[in-house]
């Protein structure tokens, strides 16, 4: 029997449905700059590191910075700041505004157990962008941007190593639009940090965001009768809750007045003071346990 083909015939097929290439997908923004809740300081960043996109011709051309800029103009930026306070959405909103179409990507899409796959996936992501004209953005981008092992002591610290080395390559050679969220920008290795034009942080919403938030958040069908003070006394109560939190204190208020009343429901002060006093107990707990 000839092994060679009994290998080619039951164990390749098996190796090649994992080793398939990644269906990276075109994805057209929905959200704008105008949907978004962010401090002025914040704002000025996108629209400086816009203008940088748009008018890239006047800076390298007409104002010469392509004498000195070698990376021929790349714009790579990052989103960083705690979980929720809206770095895919502010990266969605980007893309649309440089009206380009966008390819979301995080870590475990192209990380494989088979060795030297990954290096491979990445190349594909950055050249599918290349080939479409869109905005590549990286979510949970330390797990990819993270430190270069010093210590390899066996294949997987290579592996990781490699594929690190291969995203600093993709990244010098790209002249469109990178974007990176992260929560945890610590972790990045700093051959990246000095790559990325732009590191813009996400904070949790100040006062005044958190107010802009619960107006954007409740809509005119929302069943509730509170006042002006009460929602100013929910805003203060809301302290250190991010923009995703905010939403779910909104949801969870509903469904705590429709559970006790019904359709014909009203959702008052103490269902808000409820929903918050919960979302800070989860998040006093998630911090025990990390």
């Amino acid at each position: 029997m000839n092994h060679k083909n009994v290998n080619e015939r039951f164990i390749s097929p098996l190796l090649q449905k994992d080793k398939v290439d990644i269906p990276f997908v075109l994805e057209t923004p929905k959200k704008t700059l105008e949907d978004l809740v962010l401090p002025e300081i914040t704002r000025q960043q996108i629209d400086s590191l816009l203008q940088k996109v748009k008018l890239h011709q006047v800076l390298y051309e007409n104002f010469g910075l392509g004498k000195v800029d070698l990376s021929g103009g790349r714009t790579a930026i990052n989103l960083y700041g705690p979980p929720g306070t809206g770095k895919s959405v502010t990266a969605e909103a980007i893309a649309n505004a440089l009206g380009k179409q966008m390819i979301c990507v995080n870590y475990a899409e192209i990380e494989s157990k088979f060795v030297g796959e990954t290096p491979k996936n990445i190349k594909q992501a950055f050249q599918f962008a290349k080939e479409n004209d869109a905005v590549l953005f990286f979510d949970e981008a330390d797990s990819i941007l993270g430190k270069r092992l010093s210590n390899v002591n066996q294949s997987t610290d290579h592996a990781v190593n490699v594929s690190r080395s291969v995203m600093l390559l993709e990244l010098d050679s790209f002249k469109g639009v990178t974007l990176f969220a992260t929560n945890f920008m610590s972790n990045y290795d700093s051959a990246f940090v000095r790559r990325i034009i732009g590191h813009i942080e996400m904070p949790l919403p100040t006062e005044q965001g958190r107010m802009q938030l619960y107006q954007k958040m409740i809509p005119k069908e929302y069943p509730t009768n509170i006042t002006d003070e009460d929602l100013y006394h929910i805003v203060c109560h809301s302290e250190g809750l991010s923009g995703a939190e905010i939403l779910n204190v909104v949801i969870n208020s509903a469904t705590y007045a429709l559970n006790r009343e019904g359709i014909g429901c009203k959702v008052v002060l103490q269902d808000f003071e409820l929903a918050i006093e919960r979302v800070k107990n989860a998040k006093k707990a998630n911090l025990q346990i990390t």
